[in-house]
């Protein structure tokens, strides 16, 4: 039975959804905190993770093959844990109940977790496969939780600090889904799927990487310095930023063609991955704290 369910937390990415939740919680919180622990703020923050486990359970499902050929033995049905009907079955629950939650909120935000919802589809059953659609798109859901909060709370505009951190978020995003094309290009290759690295080479990729995260690295600074928001010059804010774009800068320093190893396949993708994982994970407590103190 735990190990049914642990198959299944990896098979959706649950990690990932309890981010994007959160994502949607912070938007909330910087729009108008007053609306935190209510129910569009409940509904809001599950559809958010529906719809990502949704999403990411058709991708494994599609995916099977190349996984396989990736030797990802991180991936539940590579491992045999979990059958592919069951990993459809799955995909098709979270995004129904996905769809259920935000139809309690407001129709703009109802409207925008349906179109949300037929991208996942589309990405999962073919956009994936042109060039560079799958990188923007992944770096998209990562931005769109914090203005899907903010819409919740605030559906008249979108306050600035939220532009930010969506951006932020959004070149985050990007950098980390190139930086998987670079390992991904042997399974990549049986699906034809278009990524940068498969069309332009892992060198001219690890520097897209390189000047995604660096963009993002500068932008997380700018809150710091706006007047008349609850980031200017405000310390809960800037000092766990600080500690996130440390990571970045490591990363960024091991995908420097200077400092790579001289055998370019020994770069661990996988560690980098989880460093800036755990880094954007740091920047959302940046913004809640910034926001809140």
């Amino acid at each position: 039975m735990i190990r049914k369910i642990k198959a299944i937390w990896e098979l959706t990415r649950l990690e990932h959804g309890l981010m994007y939740g959160f994502g949607v919680i912070i938007g909330i919180i910087i729009a108008d905190k007053t609306v935190l622990f209510t129910k569009p703020s409940i509904f809001g923050f599950f559809t958010a993770l529906l719809l990502e486990a949704g999403t990411f359970a058709l991708n494994d499902y599609y995916d099977l093959e190349s996984d396989i050929a990736n030797r990802r033995r991180d991936r539940p049905l590579v491992r045999g844990d979990i059958r592919k009907e069951e990993a459809l079955l799955i995909a098709i629950i979270a995004t129904a109940f996905g769809i259920i939650c935000a139809s309690f909120l407001s129709p703009i935000v109802f409207l925008l977790a349906l179109i949300l919802a037929v991208l996942g589809i589309l990405y999962d059953v073919k956009i994936k496969e042109l060039l560079a659609v799958s990188n923007l798109y992944i770096a998209f859901t990562m931005a769109i939780p914090f203005i899907f909060g903010g819409l919740i709370a605030e559906p008249e505009k979108i306050d600035l600090g939220l532009l930010i951190l969506a951006s932020i978020a959004f070149l985050a995003g990007f950098g980390r889904e190139v930086m998987k094309d670079i390992a991904d290009v042997k399974g990549d290759a049986l699906r034809d799927v278009k990524s940068f690295a498969r069309i332009y080479g892992a060198d001219k990729a690890r520097k897209v990487v390189f000047f995604s995260y660096s963009l993002a690295v500068i932008l997380s600074v700018v809150p710091f310095f706006l007047v008349n928001t609850s980031y200017f010059h405000n310390l809960a804010y800037i000092l766990p930023v600080m500690a996130a774009d440390a990571l970045f800068v490591h990363t960024c320093f091991g995908l420097n063609p200077k400092t790579i190893p001289s055998r370019r396949e020994d770069i661990n993708y996988n560690t980098m991955r989880k460093e800036t994982l755990l880094a954007i994970g740091i920047g959302l407590i940046a913004f809640v704290s910034g926001a809140l103190f």
